[in-house]
């Protein structure tokens, strides 16, 4: 379960992300998405000490500080998010037009809020990631407005509690060695150790090459290159500048592209 302006789904990306890569033939993903927030109004997230959005930036720099995962809290200053629902019911809306271009359009939105510092909440800004996925609007426009993407996305709240989700992200890994619940952050070691026990795969290595790392990630931050790799941030960081990706800053932390075509270096 999760939700696209949760924070700690964020940090949690580098594990998910080299998980997901390295043994995507044998994962399949069902996201649920819980509504962390209906609106400001009586809302108080008493552990994390917020009322009002500006507190949220704060609780994103003190996420960014601890995790080493890049996040520009600025949003929350400029153009604050009223209700993660609008940004949900467009991941609705897109699982119904497109399943499978689902799992890009999430990550890019989070890409814009987390890296770009924009309001994901904005039709224009959702619309414009719609049409970059290389989906139709008219279609998701109409499911938004009809009202069915809203009812997809009211069937993951009801998921959601009969799941017993306690916060986001709740991970629910399921094969046939078992069953595990996993609650919150977690490092790629812990995530590979559940997914292993409950799967029954054999362990596989990091990936070896940059070049490969950069056809699989695409944008990623250091901290998830260095994860999909086994490197250290220091040492992908190297390695992704001989390569000749491109970079880009993002809060405190750096954030890596390819260009059109980079060659491996010798």
């Amino acid at each position: 379960m999760t939700d696209p302006i949760c924070s700690a789904c964020w940090i949690l990306e580098p594990a998910w992300r080299s998980l997901t890569e390295r043994y995507r033939d044998l994962i399949e993903v069902q996201h649920v998405y819980g509504g962390l927030l209906r609106g400001w109004q009586g809302f108080h997230d008493v552990g994390n000490g917020i009322r009002r959005p500006k507190d949220v930036a704060h609780h994103w720099d003190e996420f960014a500080e601890r995790s080493g995962q890049p996040i520009n809290s600025s949003v929350w200053l400029r153009d604050p998010i009223d209700s993660s629902y609008p940004p949900s019911i467009a991941l609705a809306a897109v699982r119904l037009l497109a399943p499978e271009a689902e799992d890009a359009f999430l990550r890019r939105i989070r890409e814009e809020l987390f890296l770009n510092g924009r309001n994901i909440a904005r039709p224009d800004v959702i619309e414009a990631l719609v049409t970059e996925l290389g989906l139709a609007v008219d279609p998701y426009r109409q499911l938004v407005e009809n009202g069915t993407a809203q009812a997809e996305f009211e069937r993951d709240l009801v998921r959601t509690h009969e799941l017993g989700a306690r916060g986001f992200p709740t991970l629910i890994l399921e094969g046939p060695d078992g069953r595990i619940t996993l609650h919150g952050w977690l490092g790629p070691d812990r995530l590979e150790e559940a997914f292993l026990s409950v799967s029954g795969a054999t362990r596989r290595s990091p990936v070896a090459s940059i070049s490969e790392a950069m056809d699989r990630l695409g944008t990623g931050t250091s901290l998830e290159y260095a994860a999909l790799t086994g490197q250290s941030v220091a040492v992908v960081e190297q390695l992704l500048t001989e390569a000749g990706a491109e970079l880009h800053a993002a809060g405190q932390g750096k954030v890596w592209s390819p260009r059109s075509r980079v060659q491996e270096p010798a």
